[in-house]
């Protein structure tokens, strides 16, 4: 017999699986953060869930979580966290070995509490780096629905998050926000960003660097660091780290790349000259890229700048659902 599923949201930032959790029929026990402003987030939009404003590191933390477990004895626990992953990122110069206390951190707790199954997510270098024998994934978010093409490494167990979109069935961003015109790309956010396909400055697959863009009948890129823009294609063709985008292609049908903290914004584009901004997507159009309801309240944050980082950040709910609902349970 089925038990309930209870679950444990650390370095929840503004309940990106915790929605995710609550939308798979589970219910989460507790939640945690360290950056008020996504406590408050998360509380205004889960308001009958514990959200603790906690600096986890500590030994203690295990005790501290197990009042919260004691709690639901008879309920199928499940563990999850989302340690903080900029110095394990491929775009970071701070020495990766700086991201991992927190991530060692976790994998005590998982240790120490012993949960009927757990997940762990960060940026897919982190894989590279855990313990000998811990057992991980890399999930594309565009597999479950969401029109982004964001991959994480989750490790875990007790649990199999079963693509619900094949790649012929990945949503695309004009079909996510269909209200975008035609004859537009969305560029990577990196000027000058490597690729290992076709470089930009010749029209050769040869590797090289310079500004790179891709159609919107693809998933969008990830809103990193750096603005996720739209920009209009005036030439008839775009150009992508894969492929050319033939003028014949319906150039606004693709999902977009994953979705990080800043603003994106729309440019009118011409491959001969420099991107000329029209605007930044809106807080909404960057909620729906990320697989959140556009209604999700931000409105207790301070800044634009906390907007972006926390949407960015979250873990997409699609996704989280998908962990949960895969969940070997009974």
């Amino acid at each position: 017999m089925k038990k309930p599923i209870a679950v444990i949201d650390l370095y929840c930032g503004m309940g990106g699986f915790t929605q995710g959790t609550i939308e798979a029929g589970a219910t989460v026990i507790l939640s945690c953060d360290f950056w008020e402003e996504a406590v408050k987030v998360h509380k205004i939009n889960h308001p009958g869930i514990p959200c603790l404003q906690l600096k986890l590191g500590s030994p203690s933390d295990w005790k501290l979580i197990k009042k919260y477990i004691d709690k639901y004895p008879n309920h199928h626990i499940h563990l999850h966290g989302s340690p903080p992953c900029q110095a394990l990122s491929n775009a970071s110069s701070t020495d990766p070995s700086k991201g991992m206390p927190l991530i060692l951190h976790f994998l005590d707790l998982v240790e120490k509490l012993k949960p009927d199954s757990w997940s762990m997510e960060n940026v897919v270098p982190m894989r590279r780096k855990l313990p000998e024998g811990t057992p991980s994934v890399v999930l594309n978010s565009a597999d479950y629905g969401v029109p982004q093409t964001r991959r994480r490494c989750i490790a875990g167990k007790g649990w199999l998050a079963n693509p619900s979109h094949s790649k012929e069935e990945w949503v695309s961003v004009i079909e996510a926000l269909p209200h975008l015109q035609n004859d537009l790309l969305m560029d990577s956010g990196r000027a000058n960003a490597k690729t290992t396909g076709i470089n930009p400055k010749t029209g050769k697959k040869e590797g090289g660097s310079g500004y790179l863009s891709r159609s919107l009948d693809n998933p969008s890129y990830t809103i990193m660091t750096s603005p996720r823009n739209l920009v209009i294609n005036t030439t008839g063709g775009g150009k992508s780290n894969s492929r050319r985008v033939n003028s014949a292609d319906s150039i606004v049908t693709k999902p977009s790349k994953t979705i990080h903290n800043n603003i994106p914004s729309i440019r009118i584009f011409n491959h001969e000259e420099k991107p000329v901004k029209i605007r930044s997507l809106t807080i909404e159009e960057t909620l729906i890229i990320q697989g959140f309801n556009p209604k999700y309240d931000l409105s207790t944050t301070k800044t634009k700048k906390s907007r972006w980082t926390m949407v960015g950040n979250a873990v997409c709910p699609p996704v989280a659902r998908a962990i949960i609902e895969g969940i070997h349970n009974g």
